[in-house]
């Protein structure tokens, strides 16, 4: 045998050894990852599982599930009679339209990056009314992409304090129980009805002048259809926010309807507004979110005296708002 021959056959065989140690150490790093990968998931399944005071479940982005304990697979067959596994769309197995879009609409607030708690009620055992605590979250990968949604609900029907609880989650200040009910969930302002109750006791000679304005948010349902309800709801809020903070401490910020708000302003003469108004426009002009630019009108009217019919003000109020609509957005 020729030397260059037996180099040859040496460096074939260094080179055989090498693939077979390559191949050995690839195999073992596939058992390990394996064996490790196996040991989540029974420490998942295990956590799930004895957090017996806990409903647990997980979707993805499209609402299928991803995990989920068996108290909540026992509540899924109670409530809504369907077996659930994981792929699983919880969207399609809910049969009450108004349950179906009130949990889309708290997916929807998570999938775009909330972290919130809320009061429900579910139908338990023989009918029983259960008040659960739901805590939600997102699910974020390392580079903080949202991939899904997390939700831990607590049986809170026996607590005694859960109502403290939620004022206290609710607002910083003191309130009462009515006050949970004045509130818009979406945005965090007043809701129409504390707007109906404080016009009612503003409508009084000590408030006049008294200013109403009306704003809408235009082009909501263009947004909601083209980027979905998430991204409107951003919109929504970040547009509220500005004309939130805008606002005296006496003045009154509500939703009262859809894509349109109303501020109640006590004291204010029609100059007033309009110099707020021109505030309030010029913040909302630098409001963006992703590509889409916040676009809002106004309308108001103002009653100086007891003799102004008050429904007459609303109505001028939001005819103003219908005319300035037509020139903003078309």
């Amino acid at each position: 045998m020729s030397k260059n021959m037996s180099v040859v056959n040496i460096d074939t065989m260094n080179e055989d050894n090498r693939k077979k140690l390559e191949e050995q150490s690839f195999e073992e790093a596939v058992l390990a990852l394996t064996e490790k990968l196996e040991l989540a998931n029974s420490l998942l399944k295990t956590i799930l599982e004895t957090t017996h005071d806990f409903l647990v479940f997980g979707l993805d982005r499209e609402y299928r599930y991803l995990s989920f304990n068996n108290r909540h697979k026992a509540m899924a067959k109670e409530q809504w009679g369907a077996d659930i596994t994981i792929g699983t769309r919880i969207l399609d197995i809910i049969d009450n339209s108004e349950e179906r879009e009130n949990l889309k609409a708290f997916f929807d607030r998570v999938l775009a990056g909330e972290q919130f708690s809320s009061i429900e009620e579910y139908v338990g055992e023989n009918e029983s009314v259960v008040v659960g605590k739901n805590h939600w979250a997102p699910i974020k990968k390392s580079n903080g992409e949202i991939i899904g949604i997390v939700c831990f609900i607590q049986d809170v029907t026996e607590n005694k304090n859960f109502i403290k609880d939620m004022l206290n989650e609710k607002n910083s200040l003191d309130q009462d129980m009515e006050s949970l009910s004045f509130y818009d969930q979406l945005t965090g302002v007043y809701n129409r009805r504390f707007y109906e109750k404080e016009l009612e006791r503003m409508d009084n000679n000590q408030y006049y002048p008294l200013s109403i304005i009306f704003m809408n948010i235009n082009g909501m349902s263009k947004v909601n259809n083209e980027y979905g309800h998430a991204v409107g709801d951003i919109l929504m809020r970040k547009a509220v926010q500005v004309l939130k903070y805008g606002v005296r401490g006496d003045d009154v910020v509500a939703r009262y309807e859809g894509d349109e708000f109303v501020v109640l302003m006590p004291r204010t003469e029609g100059a007033k507004v309009e110099r707020a108004l021109e505030r309030f426009k010029k913040n909302m002009d630098e409001v963006k979110v992703q590509s889409i630019k916040l676009s809002v009108s106004f309308g108001f009217y103002t009653k100086y005296d007891e003799i102004d019919n008050i429904e007459d003000v609303i109505k001028t109020a939001q005819r103003q708002l219908e005319r300035q609509k037509s020139i903003d957005y078309i």
